[in-house]
């Protein structure tokens, strides 16, 4: 479903680029267009092996950050801090789906430089895409492990005060007596219906 959605993104993107370019007024020929802004033109600027070695190489430090988001996850149960731990796994489960959705974007990309298809840039920058979230979330998980629920450390003491109106009694070390326990009588409901 993520990836679905990443590719709208950049199809839409795409499509949003190409429809901003002008029209060349009656009678003059048409100028080379130029690529929009943030789109490179497929092939121009990386060969097929090229983008292979790229989409590898996003795909690697993406598992490596999860490695990384994973350290992080095994520290907050070491702290055994519940709201740390909650919020590690969030940026976790999300690193998956991006990792997901950059495999089969790698696939995918091979699919389309074996058959020479222009979809090769888009699986590619659907990967980058999805490296920089990635690297984002693991950045996010970092700042989950420094926030603190509370602050307790070894030096933590707890001072007791008493108010001066209660008897000098403490609780700390002395039992109180239990009272004997008195069960109360049972008291049963007639039947509903006599026998017959």
């Amino acid at each position: 479903m993520t990836h679905r959605i990443v590719f709208a993104l950049v199809v839409c993107g795409l499509s949003l680029g190409q429809a901003s370019a002008q029209q060349p007024p009656a009678g003059q020929a048409a100028a080379p267009k130029a690529p929009p802004k943030g789109v490179k033109e497929p092939g121009k600027t990386l060969t097929d092996s090229e983008k292979i070695e790229k989409a590898s190489d996003h795909v690697a430090k993406m598992k490596s950050a999860m490695k990384s988001v994973l350290k992080r996850v095994e520290d907050a149960r070491g702290e055994k801090d519940v709201v740390k731990l909650n919020c590690v796994n969030e940026k976790l489960t999300q690193v998956k789906g991006l990792l997901k959705v950059a495999e089969v974007a790698e696939v995918q990309l091979s699919e389309a430089i074996a058959r020479k298809d222009d979809s090769s840039d888009t699986e590619l920058q659907k990967i980058s895409m999805a490296r920089a979230k990635v690297d984002q979330l693991r950045s996010e998980a970092d700042q989950c492990i420094g926030q603190l629920a509370y602050v307790v450390d070894n030096e933590t003491s707890v001072e007791v005060q008493q108010p001066d109106n209660l008897p000098s009694l403490d609780v700390t070390r002395t039992q109180v007596p239990t009272r004997p326990t008195v069960n109360p009588p049972v008291v049963r409901a007639p039947p509903a219906s006599p026998w017959y």
